[in-house]
């Protein structure tokens, strides 16, 4: 007899979420995402602390450009370890000095440097001394900055990918804030009802008619002196404002589930509100949960992001999305609107991401009228 294999929900949810092409995408984008994340200063051409290593010579060169650069020795270097390289860049132990032609001597270096399209190029010679004993292939390396430079030199594609940390650790962090504040007070408006439900919604009346983007501002300067990490105070701001979608939900879902059969029962053999909230209602709905975290996420990438904009967020040099576009948004009207088009792409396009995910997940999740 020809046994039959039985397939659970999320198996079959997973089959319906891959069929969704789009949906697929975005997951790829937000993978993609994290593991540049992770290891954002191992693949950065600019491995150095938020990607900061400045070539004034090089103000905003264009894509593309390439150029033979000295690596002139520092005096006094402490090196940074492998460990605390990958978690905050390695110190670079030497001068960037962009170089249009060089060659060696008997005891010396011969080298032009490029001092930029305004000044001419200047000859310049060291004693091999200072080189202390390095090799050619040491001392010179040609970097190519596909993206382009900024107006202090800064390699753009570095800074983007370093970047990708700010917008998906605000994210991530305000989402758990988020989601712990939301279930909680959804769970006891939806379970409860009666004055615990009007205290709750009056809460949430009160919250949802503030633009989150101006709460989040207020929050912001009114915490300032509460919070030395100005990251963690951009954590706090953001998921304080993310939690009211999610109490929403949870509160409709937990009034429809909270009157059916298996929790009366559970009422009926004297478990705990507390038992029969987490572990017989709660992993019932961890669907529309899961979806509006999706949507919370990419919320409070675009309000980190609208934060930073305005100068209230991530502080320079560490290179954030949201005040990369402001540093580079009278460059529009140029033909160098590339400046700003970078890094408003890539909010677009992490926004994007995690929104199609979040509709594919609801898709997925949603069984009525599915067959398979």
């Amino acid at each position: 007899m020809k046994e039959i294999k039985s397939t659970s929900l999320n198996q079959k949810a997973w089959k319906r979420l891959k069929r969704n092409k789009s949906a697929m995408f975005g997951l790829g984008v937000i993978i993609f995402s994290v593991v540049l994340a992770l290891l954002a200063y191992v693949v950065s051409p600019d491995n150095s602390p938020s990607g900061n290593e400045q070539i004034l010579q090089l103000e905003t060169h264009p894509p593309g450009y390439s150029i033979q650069v000295f690596k002139k020795p520092k005096h006094g270097f402490t090196s940074t370890g492998v460990l605390e390289g990958i978690k905050s860049g390695f110190a670079k132990n030497y001068e960037p000095v962009p170089v249009l032609d060089y060659r060696f001597g008997k005891d010396s270096l011969h080298y032009t440097e490029y001092r930029g399209r305004v000044f001419k190029p200047e000859p310049k010679t060291l004693s091999l001394t200072e080189l202390k004993g390095k090799t050619e292939r040491e001392l010179f390396e040609k970097k190519t900055f596909l993206l382009g430079t900024d107006k202090f030199g800064r390699d753009i594609l570095s800074r983007l990918i370093i970047g990708v940390r700010v917008s998906l650790s605000v994210g991530l962090v305000a989402v758990i804030i988020s989601l712990f504040i939301g279930i909680a007070l959804g769970a006891l408006a939806g379970y409860f009802k009666g004055w615990v439900d009007d205290s709750i919604m009056w809460l949430i009346n009160v919250f949802w008619s503030i633009p989150t983007l101006l709460l989040a501002m207020g929050l912001y300067v009114s915490a300032v002196n509460f919070f030395d990490d100005k990251l963690t105070l951009i954590f706090v701001a953001v998921g304080i404002t993310m939690w009211v979608e999610t109490a929403r939900i949870v509160r409709g879902q937990f009034l429809s589930i909270r009157e059916l059969e298996y929790v009366s029962a559970a009422k009926s053999l004297g478990y705990s509100d507390v038992r029969i909230i987490f572990l017989h209602i709660l992993p019932n709905i961890l669907g529309p949960v899961i979806v509006v975290a999706c949507a919370n996420f990419a919320n409070a990438i675009l309000v980190e992001s609208g934060l930073s904009y305005i100068g209230l967020g991530i502080q320079p040099p560490a290179p954030s999305w949201g005040s990369m576009l402001n540093e580079y948004k009278d460059f529009i009207d140029t033909n160098k609107a590339y400046l700003a088009l970078f890094p408003g792409l890539a909010i677009m396009l992490l926004v994007l991401a995690f929104n199609l995910v979040g509709n594919g997940l609801r898709d997925a999740l949603d069984v009525k009228g599915q067959l398979d």
